[in-house]
């Protein structure tokens, strides 16, 4: 009868200790998760804040704006520009960062730069634009005697990926300009300026100039020029 007991308390014990398990994995995972990397941007962002000057300029946006050496283009203007691009960011990701990107140093100029990871991701373009609609209506409603400048998105080359099918590029390029169109139309609504980059650095079949990239997404140091020139009229 003993025995029998033991046997009973230790297939309860047994049974108790699977299933404490995943949560004491879930415990460990809590405990040496580290911070990702829009986190880590967020937290510099508010340690810059706090010797940066109000009414200046503000770029924001995703890889695009965060690579971009801002000072090699517009250190002659009478205005500091600030970096608040994070890679990787999305229309949602910066709608969740303006407090810490914006407000707290509420820049008189905002050039605003984001979709293409939307785009990437394969995210509905109504949805992207609900987001987009939202970012204009906060700013505006926190910072309303801001001018806000919306560069449209760039478009995308196949050369960062040799095995991508033309189909799958010929239909984010087709997103990309009906969002460009969209955010086109909520400058106006919202009163902020629209600045068509893409048309610009686009070739004949609307994809990315080689010559203004080094990997088919990003900017390289041509691109960039050609972005400050046409820019940089709005901002002196």
């Amino acid at each position: 009868m003993a025995k029998k007991i033991i046997i009973t308390i230790n297939i309860i014990v047994t049974i108790i200790i699977l299933l404490m398990i995943p949560a004491i994995v879930v415990l460990s995972i809590n405990a040496n998760r580290q911070p990702s990397f829009y986190d880590e941007k967020c937290d510099s962002f508010t340690i810059q804040n706090t010797n940066s000057s109000k009414g200046q300029i503000v770029f924001i946006g995703d890889s695009i704006t965060d690579y971009c050496p801002l000072d090699d283009y517009y250190s002659d203007l009478n205005l500091a520009t600030y970096n608040r691009g994070i890679a990787g960011d999305t229309t949602s990701g910066v709608l969740n960062r303006l407090k810490v990107s914006l407000y707290d140093i509420e820049p008189s100029k905002i050039v605003l730069m984001i979709g293409t990871n939307d785009v990437s991701l394969n995210l509905n373009n109504t949805e992207t634009v609900a987001k987009y609609t939202q970012i204009l209506k906060e700013i505006k409603e926190n910072l309303p005697n801001t001018k806000i400048f919306c560069m449209s998105i760039i478009p995308q080359n196949s050369m960062w990926n040799s095995n991508r099918e033309i189909s799958i590029l010929k239909e984010k390029t087709k997103n990309i300009i009906e969002l460009n169109l969209q955010i086109q139309q909520l400058s106006q609504e919202f009163g902020a300026t629209f600045v068509n980059l893409f048309d610009i650095i686009k070739d004949s079949n609307n994809f990315l100039k080689e010559e203004f990239t080094y990997d088919g997404l990003h900017l390289n140091s041509e691109g960039y020029q050609v972005w400050a020139n046409l820019i940089k009229p709005h901002l002196q």
